[in-house]
């Protein structure tokens, strides 16, 4: 989703000649983020990079030990039903490669409700090789804004293997933004045999790529 801090502006003009009116007529925005996914329970620490970012309507994310540890995935998708207000649905596609070889289904949806965030991501990743190792999640969120630079709320995590049962955690999260920073952390379930984090750093960048 678009939830990219503004940092940089880029203008882009092309000038069709010296002493001649310059008409602008397209502006597409552009935004990346640079950053690491963690995870930590009391077995070990997974360290997952990440690139992720938007042309206007068009998105894309490469991951690293997301899918599966020594993975790398690539995903594009498209925003869709643009004329619904404080809504965006993105579905995404892609390629896993590495220790999990297949294919990925996304749909990412968000809606913006004054101070209220809700987000869900739901994700299908086939393993042609074996596909007993395909799974599926369901990531939701209910986040609050309690000024530009604080956020608080909850999150669920659904986790679906095809030969394991279902994992369904709940959790808090919190997270703090600091001009092209952003660091946000998960904690999931109250019980200490089951309990884990989630702690995200990342550096955002926007631009406005303006030509004729």
């Amino acid at each position: 989703m678009k939830n990219i801090n503004l940092s940089v502006i880029l203008a882009i003009m092309v000038f069709p000649g010296a002493g001649q009116n310059i008409k602008l007529t397209k502006v597409k925005e552009l935004g990346i983020s640079f950053g690491t996914f963690n995870t930590i329970n009391k077995n070990k620490v997974t360290v997952s990079p990440s690139i992720s970012g938007y042309l206007d309507d068009y998105y894309f994310e490469n991951r690293y030990n997301y899918e599966a540890d020594n993975s790398a995935s690539i995903n594009v998708g498209k925003r869709i039903l643009k004329k619904l207000n404080n809504i965006e649905v993105v579905p995404m596609g892609g390629l896993v490669f590495g220790s999990f070889k297949g294919v990925t289904a996304e749909l990412q949806t968000s809606f913006i409700y004054n101070k209220w965030i809700f987000s869900t991501d739901n994700q299908f990743s086939f393993e042609y090789r074996q596909p007993d190792k395909s799974l599926y999640f369901n990531w939701t969120m209910a986040i609050f804004k309690l000024t530009n630079s604080f956020r608080i709320g909850l999150t669920t995590f659904l986790d679906k293997h095809a030969v394991k049962n279902i994992a369904f955690d709940k959790g808090i999260t919190a997270a703090i933004l600091f001009k092209q920073w952003g660091l946000r952390f998960y904690a999931f379930n109250y019980e200490i045999e089951k309990r884990y984090y989630w702690i995200s750093i990342r550096y955002n960048i926007k631009a406005m790529i303006i030509s004729k």
